[in-house]
């Protein structure tokens, strides 16, 4: 933010001046809750720029910024940031990596996050809806196959056991895939069966 625009007592998202900052991260419009620490600007007495950090916010660390200097910034205290478990800390953050106020950031990150969940919720249902149907079709293909080998048991007798039936996923017309069963079957198998059905046939005519 520029530092004309800083109030004091507001609480701002700031990136840590111990982490690596990058442009996504300044940017209010792109920047992650887990980027940025939840801090309130203590004053707006510019301090010499150093990453440095304190549970007190009178630390002789803390040194004003000579009158011309480049490298300054503000002292900023948070509990609310990754990997705290001190209570309130103080630092000195730059103004570009006092990226917006917290409360601003927090609607969009709220939003999305809200947007997320229900995109989650969705995968989540069409992810279950498949695998149902998955079920479906593998059950009704077995039963298929199931009763393929019952017919051929009674026509080619043990034979029909040693036939190799398992269930694919073909292709379908629409271009959707679908479990179905198939069935390998050797050449003499063949034969055999070919020959019952001439019988049958001969016997009709």
């Amino acid at each position: 933010m520029k530092s004309a625009d800083l109030q004091i007592g507001i609480k701002y998202g700031v990136i840590p001046s111990w982490d690596y900052s990058s442009q996504d991260k300044k940017d209010p419009a792109k920047v992650q809750r887990r980027a940025v620490a939840n801090a309130e600007l203590v004053s707006l007495e510019k301090y010499e720029y150093k990453v440095y950090r304190s549970d007190n916010p009178d630390d002789a660390q803390f040194t004003s910024a000579p009158k011309g200097s480049r490298s300054v910034g503000y002292i900023v205290k948070s509990s609310d940031w990754a990997g705290n478990t001190q209570g309130d800390i103080y630092w000195i953050a730059r103004a570009q990596d006092i990226v917006a106020e917290y409360a601003t950031l927090e609607t969009r990150w709220t939003k999305e996050e809200a947007e997320e969940k229900a995109r989650e919720a969705q995968w989540k249902a069409e992810r279950e809806a498949k695998e149902q149907q998955e079920k479906i079709e593998q059950a009704n293909a077995q039963r298929s196959i199931d009763a393929v080998k019952e017919s051929l048991r009674s026509i080619i007798g043990n034979r029909a056991d040693k036939l190799d039936f398992e269930i694919r996923n073909r292709r379908q017309e629409n271009g959707e895939y679908k479990l179905s069963g198939a069935c390998t079957i050797d050449v003499r198998t063949l034969q055999s069966l070919i020959e019952k059905v001439l019988e049958a046939r001969d016997m009709v005519a």
